[in-house]
């Protein structure tokens, strides 16, 4: 049998790995899926299931799943223009943020060029590059996750096609103060993409900054504040040059009609989501509240809809509390092995009747 030999870029990369599914915990512990609570991965918890069937039904009625999507977009493209102020042009529709950032690689790395991160950040940038025969340069953020702008100048070479931005961070969860992003993206002589994956939740966007700066890519998704994360729908705005450059990059009939149509139908009903964001930030003040009263635990204010936190009592490890969390049927997300965050997990903001069995399992844990 003839030996089949993989790329050797494709080698080189550690894969992407999430947590147990929520699925899988349960099967193992033998209880329902619903008494399991997944504090992992960032979803919104907040909008209620039945709702969003209700609106993925309204979308089943604008297609017809025999046809291809319209490669064009026409439609949601102007519908997502719309809503973020943009020209349809300027709008770059994938199959979640994700696809995106592949396309990215694949549109703008040459072999052997680098992209630059922020660390810690969203690994998958990374490996997105690396996949695409780039490299990847990390320049840490500092002690506080602000970001070194001397430091992170002085990293931009010629050789440097690509600067990630994430902001809010994740999984540190802070927005980066405007005027430094703007300064970076004004000084650096390569394209900023700017993940804004978490800004529903933040105190401000900069997507209107495309119209000013020609190296500028802003990442958007309904993962989040949207809450079809199963669906895969993510968008990116830049201006038309850069647009048409990563259209060109793209798969044909890239995003499914069923994702498109329950993005357009959930705009039709942003009144509704902005209600649930609200509660999201007002929850995520008062998780905060309770996380920092627990001894042994230091908890990170957040701009997201997720608080990252550091067991700080002495002898207890972050992947044992995981363990015993996940005994418990609560999934939660070990970040340990990223820089600057030993000891560290990242805990999905959930509403208010799930804080008590996550707080009381924490004390657990820690021994309190």
């Amino acid at each position: 049998m003839r030996r089949m030999k993989a790329k050797k870029d494709l080698m080189k990369v550690e894969p992407y790995r999430g947590e147990l599914s929520r699925r899988e915990l349960a099967r193992r512990l033998g209880l329902k899926e619903e008494e399991i609570l997944p504090l992992h991965a960032n979803e919104n918890l907040f909008i209620e299931k039945e709702w969003v069937k209700e609106r993925i039904k309204e979308a089943l009625e604008k297609i017809d799943p025999r046809m291809y999507p319209d490669p064009q977009n026409v439609e949601v493209r102007r519908a997502l223009a719309q809503y973020y102020g943009v020209d349809e042009e300027e709008v770059v529709m994938g199959s979640g943020a994700d696809e995106l950032i592949d396309g990215i690689s694949r549109c703008f790395i040459e072999s052997g060029e680098q992209i630059v991160t922020l660390d810690p950040t969203f690994q998958v940038y990374g490996i997105s590059a690396m996949l695409h025969g780039g490299r990847c340069k990390s320049v840490l953020l500092k002690e506080d996750f602000s970001i070194d702008v001397a430091r992170l100048l002085s990293e931009l070479d010629e050789t440097v096609k690509v600067l990630y931005i994430c902001s809010p961070n994740n999984p540190t969860g802070n927005q980066h103060e405007k005027g430094v992003v703007e300064e970076v993206i004004g000084k650096a002589n390569c394209i900023v993409v700017l993940d804004e994956a978490y800004v529903e939740f933040a105190d401000y966007s900069l997507s209107k900054l495309i119209h000013e700066y020609d190296n500028l890519i802003v990442l958007r998704t309904f993962s989040k504040g949207f809450g079809i994360a199963g669906l895969r729908f993510g968008v990116a705005l830049s201006n038309q040059e850069i647009a048409d450059i990563m259209r060109r990059g793209l798969q044909p009939y890239n995003v499914s009609n069923i994702a498109q149509y329950t993005a357009l139908t959930l705009l039709e009903h942003w009144s509704y989501l902005a209600e649930k964001i609200n509660e999201i930030k007002r929850q995520r003040e008062a998780l905060l509240k309770e996380l920092s009263e627990i001894e042994g635990l230091k908890a990170y204010p957040s701009k997201a809809n997720f608080i990252l936190v550091r067991i700080v009592k002495r002898g207890v490890r972050a992947e044992d509390v995981q363990k015993k969390l996940m005994m418990k049927g609560i999934l939660v997300r070990d970040r340990s092995g990223l820089p600057l965050l030993d000891n560290c997990l990242r805990i999905t903001v959930c509403p208010n009747h799930m804080t008590e069995r996550l707080t009381s399992a924490l004390k657990e844990a820690l021994g309190d």
